[in-house]
């Protein structure tokens, strides 16, 4: 099972408005150049993620994407739901197991409980890793921040 190249970088993309942003709207072609991800790409992102209510936007020449809530309550699962939509690592569980369109063999099928405990781990794990731990764990791997050398003044 693969997670979708758009939850990828959604995940990427929230994490830098978090991190380099620090409050202060965040513009996509910094966010493009820092996580290597076309402009447009990110803006196709970012409307799902506006949509979801995980971001805001502000216009003007200073202004970006900003979280939409605190850092610690947004999740990875969050992000992903918004970006690919539900996690399913297997297309017989998107249906239920007497549904006509579903498998066939789903009311019998012994691996379908593999799947779907599977899915259960994921979405679990998913949702227990926020923006704040990336954050966190960022600076313990010294990950610099724009931020801190963002403005420098000469005198």
């Amino acid at each position: 099972m693969r997670i979708a190249t758009t939850s990828r970088y959604a995940v990427r993309a929230v994490f830098d408005v978090a991190y380099h942003g620090g409050g202060v709207p965040t513009q996509i072609k910094d966010i493009s150049r820092r996580q290597r991800i076309s402009q447009r790409y990110l803006e196709q992102i970012f409307n799902k993620l506006l949509r979801a209510g995980l971001l805001k936007s502000r216009r003007g020449p200073r202004g970006g994407y900003l979280l939409a809530d605190d850092p610690a309550k947004i999740t990875v699962g969050d992000i992903v739901l918004a970006a690919q939509g539900p996690i399913v690592p297997v297309a017989c569980l998107e249906h239920d197991p007497s549904d006509d369109d579903g498998c066939e063999m789903a009311l019998h099928c012994v691996t379908r409980h593999v799947w779907g405990e599977t899915q259960k781990l994921l979405i679990n794990y998913f949702n227990s890793v926020t923006i704040a731990d990336l954050c966190a764990l960022a600076r313990e791997q010294h990950i610099s921040r724009e931020l801190d050398h963002k403005y420098m003044y000469f005198i």
